[in-house]
């Protein structure tokens, strides 16, 4: 709203005064005839700066007489209520009979403060002390004398309205601003609420996930012991009978032998590879950094596999850059697991031609590159986005023609990323395929090459006496019939409690105990932590089908020496009762 819009601005003045003759003159100088004096004019132009002239519009006034006090507070009162309420007022000081000058504006302020005042007076009633004393310090207060000048009189009214509409127009922009904010901060404690609802709701969905999650690894977990334990007797027997038919090759008996141990095997591969992928999304799967030799990697790698791929009419080709170094810090287990996932997909997807792996070695980066190359079936690019998901393959045609779970490659990929590295793939549809693999591996010298597990052969002629404590009775005559092989004289607990009683036996001497973790009546941490408890020093081996990380640890801080997983590697058995039981004598 503009202040010069004097259709809108309020110019509501009133006046209460006894005599009627100063009500005529307040008339003549507020709502003069068309043609006013100059002297008016000068007066409104000196107060506003604007341009002089004889004739032309000036500001009216809307006048309004009251002749005693009370009268004027009831004119204000029902012109508020009107919703037009009076700018400003003159108010005469002395009004008999009735309210003075003070009482009058003490009345109208104490119910309608906004309103500007002009006390006019001939005499000094009051002192000014006693007149702010009365009605306080205030802008909204003026004194004219009387008689008063009509010039005086003009401009004070013309300043008072204008001084009052700018309050009322500072006050509504006030009263819109805080309407506003009130809105606004109304939306934004909406949002904030809305947004902590959300939270709850995030909250309470993440909870249910990490809840199915755990749920989810527990479930496998117990499904991978409970297939371990049993698996424990197939591969283990299916072994013996292979070792037992020998070369008697060509036999029914000796293929069925060897159909059910590669099977088995199969079967186990299964079971690890959902095992390691609950480890993997539960943020449990350890990788270890220690010295490899790349080279007898890569050659393990095609040895285990030339024979697959040679069946299949393939040729299988490997080769190492100069640059490959002897050794190089990495974890050799997980970085064998990924190169056996990829040149076995490489062989079992290409039906004719070569499969190539290359390793090099990048010593800036300090990364050991390796590119399995195919020339096998191919994929689409579509195909590509979805080969490193879970439970994924190129499509159900594939899964039914070649097989498999899908879970390879995305435990793979997975595995690259925890040594630090990463796994792409390249492939065109019926051209065949090229997966990358980078692993942070930096080269090490001066490092002797470990020993591995399978370049060990069983140690003859051990002479341990062992107490076994399994419940199992499968595995129970696989693993005596194991021990016995070698020498070791075996006796049998079939939970923790018989171990206990066993070993607390008169005439009782035992080299080593092999401890199964989970039996009836007292498990195997139960038993391994009350005989360490009793002060037992004797070498106790875990023999669990629980092989997460976490069950290798608890076995740890519950006293056992070693940890050994089912289904059982023979030669690693074997390694590991020598080692334990050539230390317990040795402190004897």
């Amino acid at each position: 709203m503009s202040l010069r819009d004097d259709a809108i601005l309020n110019r509501r003045v009133l006046v209460i005064d006894d005599n009627e003759a100063i009500h005529a003159d307040f008339r003549k100088v507020l709502t003069p005839a068309p043609r006013v004096s100059q002297d008016l004019l000068d007066a409104e132009a000196a107060l506003f700066g604007e341009p002089q002239a004889t004739t032309g519009p000036r500001t009216e006034f809307e006048l309004t007489t009251a002749s005693q006090g009370r009268e004027g507070y009831q004119m204000v009162a029902e012109a508020h209520a009107a919703g037009r309420p009076f700018a400003m007022a003159f108010v005469d000081m002395r009004m008999p009979p009735g309210w003075d000058g003070l009482q009058t504006i003490e009345a109208i302020w104490r119910d309608f403060p906004d309103i500007e005042m002009v006390i006019c007076t001939a005499f000094s009633d009051y002192s000014w002390e006693e007149t702010i004393a009365r009605l306080g310090h205030t802008d909204r207060l003026l004194i004219v004398k009387k008689p008063f000048d009509h010039v005086e009189i003009l401009q004070v009214a013309c300043a008072l309205t204008h001084k009052w509409n700018l309050q009322q127009q500072s006050r509504n922009l006030l009263d819109n601003l805080s309407e506003l904010v009130r809105d606004r901060t109304a939306e934004l404690e909406q949002a904030r609420d809305a947004l902590l609802a959300n939270n709850e709701v995030l909250r309470a969905a993440k909870d249910a996930a990490d809840a199915a999650n755990r749920s989810k690894t527990m479930f496998l977990a117990n499904v991978s012991h409970e297939l371990r334990t049993p698996m424990t007797s197939i591969v283990g027997y299916a072994q013996e009978l292979e070792d037992r038919v020998g070369d008697a090759g060509g036999s029914f008996d000796a293929e069925a032998i060897t159909t059910i141990r590669r099977n088995a095997e199969h079967l186990m591969g299964l079971i690890h590879d959902l095992l390691d992928l609950t480890k993997l999304d539960s943020g449990k799967m350890v990788v270890e950094h220690a010295a490899c030799d790349p080279r007898k990697l890569l050659a393990e790698v095609e040895s285990l596999l030339r024979q697959k791929a040679t069946g299949a009419g393939l040729t299988l080709r490997t080769s190492c850059s100069e640059a490959v170094p002897a050794q190089v810090r990495s974890d050799r287990l997980r970085l064998r697991q990924i190169l056996v996932n990829l040149v076995g997909n490489a062989v079992k997807f290409t039906e004719r031609g070569t499969v190539e792996v290359v390793m090099d070695h990048d010593a800036i980066a300090e990364q050991l590159i390796i590119d399995v190359r195919d020339t096998g079936i191919g994929m689409t690019a579509e195909q590509l986005t979805r080969v490193f998901q879970p439970f994924e393959q190129a499509d159900v045609s594939t899964t039914r023609r070649f097989g498999g779970t899908g879970l390879g490659l995305a435990i793979s990929l997975q595995l690259a990323q925890a040594l630090g590295g990463d796994l792409v793939a390249e492939s065109e549809l019926g051209a065949g395929s090229c997966f990358r693999l980078t692993i942070h591996a930096p080269a090490l010298r001066d490092v002797t090459p470990t020993c591995t597990a399978a370049q060990l052969t069983p140690t003859p002629e051990l002479g341990a006496r062992v107490l076994l404590v399994e419940d199992g009775r499968d595995n129970q005559r696989l693993i005596q019939h194991l021990l016995r092989r070698v020498g070791c004289s075996v006796e049998i607990a079939e939970n923790g409690q018989q171990c206990l009683d066993r070993l607390r036996a008169p005439d009782t001497a035992f080299d080593l105990v092999l401890m199964d973790m989970q039996m009836p009546v007292m498990d195997g941490l139960t038993a391994t932590r009350t005989l360490r408890r009793s002060g037992y020093k004797l070498p106790i081996v875990a023999l669990t089908a629980n092989a997460l990380a976490t069950d290798e640890l608890a076995c740890q801080e519950a006293g056992c020496d070693a940890f050994l997983s089912k289904p059982i590697d023979r030669a690693l058995m074997y390694r590991v009762v020598a080692e334990q039981v050539e230390r317990h004598r040795a402190t004897q």
